[in-house]
This record gives structure tokens, sequence and C-alpha cells, in this order.
């Protein structure tokens, strides 16, 4: 099936040379058109159906973030191209959204392809979290994206419990006994929570302390959680967990 596809940035090369390592890496996408403003572009997407859109996000003028609130609801998917710092690919991580750092490199962007063919899906409420994110950069964020097997859970961090390995996939475990099953390792999941005082007590086991009810130092050493849950604490992760405690008041 061929993929509609549409590439916007304000920089000409840019979008000629991923036009380029496109039809190398990946065939089934038809590129229809390649915009160099975002009016052009906010014209051309009125009045035609796309299917997937390559959006730089830092352009004069009008924004990627502009051009897409300006199109809302969208009838079609993005990657945002960017040349964004570190700390802007954890919110893309928030957002679950799909992305690619320049300069583009051939196979990061054919799994970036295969990433979104699996969960074609971009919402309003993952640029929404993904705006929040980079536009407050000291605020702990309240929200995160979670990419299910059937499309996007908005979650409120404050409910997650606990998140625990299941090799390339992580349990999300909340307070309220939902469960989710999501495409990402654990070391990818702490990378976005530690920012909201999640602590790694394990190589399996990341938890959110405010639901600590107890430590014990028995058995090597374990917590357990305000719904009754055991998990142990390695003995190489007890030291993050000690410091954690420093911080809670002590009879």
């Amino acid at each position: 099936m061929t993929i509609r596809t549409v590439l916007i940035d304000d920089e000409i090369h840019c979008t000629e040379s991923l036009n380029l390592i496109l039809q190398k890496v990946a065939p089934q996408i038809e590129v229809v058109a390649k915009f160099n403003t975002s009016q052009e572009a906010h014209a051309y997407l009125l009045e035609n159906q796309v299917d997937l859109v390559f959006l730089d996000i830092e352009m004069p003028g009008m924004s990627g973030f502009d051009l897409l609130n300006a199109l809302a609801p969208t009838n079609f998917d993005v990657v945002f191209v960017t040349a964004y710092d570190q700390y802007a690919i954890r919110a893309f991580s928030y957002s679950a959204v799909n992305y690619l750092l320049k300069p583009v490199d051939d196979e990061e962007l054919a799994e970036t392809i295969q990433r979104w063919d699996k969960n074609k899906i971009f919402s309003s409420m993952q640029l929404s979290i993904l705006q929040e994110f980079i536009n407050n950069r000291i605020a702990p964020k309240t929200k995160v994206a979670l990419p299910t097997s059937d499309g996007l859970e908005f979650l409120e961090i404050s409910k997650i419990v606990r998140c625990e390995s299941e090799s390339n996939y992580t349990r999300i475990y909340c307070a309220d006994q939902s469960r989710y099953l999501i495409c990402r390792t654990l070391k990818d999941v702490e990378k976005v929570l530690s920012e909201n005082g999640f602590v790694r007590i394990h190589h399996s086991h990341l938890i959110n302390p405010h639901y600590i009810k107890r430590f014990s130092r028995q058995d090597g050493g374990y917590i357990q959680l305000e719904n009754g849950e055991i998990i142990t604490v390695s003995r190489t992760k007890k030291d993050r967990l000690f410091k954690l405690f420093e911080h809670v008041g002590k009879l």
C-alpha cells in the first residue's frame, strides 16, 4: 500500500535529502509534496488527503506546532524531524510521538517508519503533552502517553505504582488496579519517569516512592507497597533508595 507523504522543513536541503533517503529505505512511501514554509503546507493540507507528514518543529513565522494547531483536528500522522537537544528527546518520549534527529540517518529513518507502521496514530492530546513539556522545562510533567497494542493510553503519572520489565516490554501497574503492557524497555521508561521521582530498585523494577509502605532489611532487603506487594531491593540499588529515605521525616 502506498503511503502518501508530505515533507515540511524551512531548509530546502533537508526536504531534498530526506526525500532521497526515503526513496532508498522506504519504497512504499510516495512523497506527494515538499514545502519550505508552513503557510504553503497549511493551504495544501487543508485541500488534500495525506497519510503521513514529516515535520520540522522550529520554522520561522509559523512553527510546526502552529501548523498542527491550525489544522486541528488532523487526519494524518506526524513524524517530527528536529535538531532539538537531549532534553526535548524526553518530551517526545512523554508524548509517545515518532521523531527523527537531524542529520537524518538511513537506519534510524527505516526504524522510525517501522515503529509508525505498528502504531499509526497521532492525536491532539499527544501534541498538547509535547508542547507542555517543551514550553515548560522546570515543572514535573503530570501526564504520559503509553503506546499500547491498539493505540495510546494517556495516564496521570501520579497514578502509576510501579513498572516491571518483561524482556523488551514493560508492564505498568496503576493504583486503580489497571495494567498496561507497552513496547518500551524498562530503561526507556525510567528515563521518562525518573524526573517524577521514580526509583529503580531492581533491574526488573521501577517504583513510585509515594506508594512505599515499608522497608525491611530481612532477606537481603525488600519494600512493601501500599497495595501489599513485596518487591526485592537489589544490593546495587540500595544506596539510591536510602538517599530517598533521607528526605522522609523520622521519629
